[in-house]
């Protein structure tokens, strides 16, 4: 079979498909941004807008420099059932996945959350979609390296939001009840929650919570298999009905779209946080608050896209890994941009820079795998 060029006259360098994989990266550390200017709204009404955004952007890129076509070989669709359908899958599974983590991070916060639900994430994905792409990386030592630092580094992101909040409570005197009246977003940023917003709060510790952020880990660690899957090749580049980068990304896409209005209706009557809504209070949002949601899922869909295109290249279990190291670029916003470590004292500061660190040799490690 004769291949299909998928973005262009040709796949991206390798040096290409690393500047693709620290795209995803920036993209899946910026687009909660967006969320945090949503606080006054239900977060399932900013969900529907999102989901949209994340279809309409994944479709213009498949029209255009996808170029329309699903599947890698022009004979694909005879035998490509099992890789579309895992495609499909994957994008369902993420939808959950995703509403179930920003969910969790707001009601066990960010302590239990990001090393149970984006650890586990970040440590299991990487696995499974290595156990499905094993010629993703010529040194699996050095990746899984990469994973542990990366590991280590939300940790210690962890630490130094416990002692940034420890200190700040002694120095202003802010008592437990007023800290528990903040809630930490996906992002990993504080904020005070609102009444119906895109917050919530008084579940936090409990073993309900600790349970949702372990259930987000495992199964938004298994979308990026699902997708390894779908895009598999054999060692001399041929395949039997394997999707193409942009197709597969296109059809989780449309998963994430075609899930999402039940996913939003069972969120507006039954939030796991914040108050009750309905579809007829989302009608009467005004553009600004519509564009919001739109803009934060077309970010994330530019990772995406970014995401699997690199891992046509590089190994998916690779640039999976690296757009994990998200919370430093969510970090970063949050440190020069929010300034929310200002006034820190020095050991808060150490933390700080051991996160960066920690995840920047995540990174390298990573990349030096292939």
């Amino acid at each position: 079979p004769q291949v299909v060029e998928l973005c262009g006259p040709a796949m991206p360098s390798s040096t290409g498909a690393l500047a693709l994989a620290l795209l995803s990266l920036a993209c899946w550390g910026t687009w909660s941004n967006t969320a945090k200017a949503a606080t006054h709204l239900p977060f399932a009404l900013y969900y529907c807008d999102f989901t949209l955004g994340v279809f309409v952007t994944a479709a213009v890129v498949f029209i255009t420099i996808g170029d329309g076509r699903v599947f890698l070989f022009e004979d694909g669709a005879a035998a490509g059932g099992l890789h579309v359908l895992a495609a499909l899958g994957a994008g369902g599974v993420f939808n959950l996945a995703n509403v179930l983590l920003v969910s969790g991070v707001s009601l066990a916060g960010l302590i239990v959350a990001f090393p149970v639900g984006i650890g586990t994430a970040l440590v299991l994905g990487t696995l499974l979609t290595f156990w499905i792409d094993p010629a993703s990386t010529s040194y699996p030592a050095l990746l899984f390296c990469g994973v542990a630092a990366a590991f280590c580094a939300i940790v210690v992101q962890v630490l130094a939001d416990r002692e940034h909040r420890g200190s700040r409570q002694k120095r202003d005197g802010v008592t437990e009840l007023e800290h528990s009246c903040e809630v930490p977003h996906s992002d990993g940023h504080l904020r005070r929650a609102e009444s119906g917003g895109v917050n919530g709060g008084g579940l936090g510790g409990n073993a309900g919570a600790t349970i949702i952020c372990a259930v987000s880990g495992v199964l938004m660690a298994c979308w990026s298999p699902l997708n390894a899957f779908a895009m598999r090749t054999a060692p001399d580049g041929t395949c039997d009905g394997c999707l193409a980068p942009l197709g597969s990304s296109f059809l989780f896409t449309s998963a994430v779209l075609l899930t999402s209005p039940a996913i939003c209706a069972c969120l507006m009557r039954w939030p796991l946080v914040g108050s009750p809504t309905t579809f007829a209070t989302y009608a009467k949002l005004s553009p600004r608050d519509h564009a919001l949601g739109w803009l934060g899922g077309a970010i994330w869909a530019v990772g995406t896209v970014s995401n699997l295109l690199s891992g046509s290249k590089l190994g998916l279990a690779l640039s999976y890994a690296i757009g994990q190291a998200a919370p430093m670029v969510a970090s970063l916003w949050g440190l020069v941009y929010y300034r929310e470590f200002a006034g820190a004292s020095y050991r808060t500061a150490a933390l700080v820079a051991s996160m960066f660190v920690l995840y920047l040799a995540a990174i390298a490690l990573t990349a030096c795998s292939k």
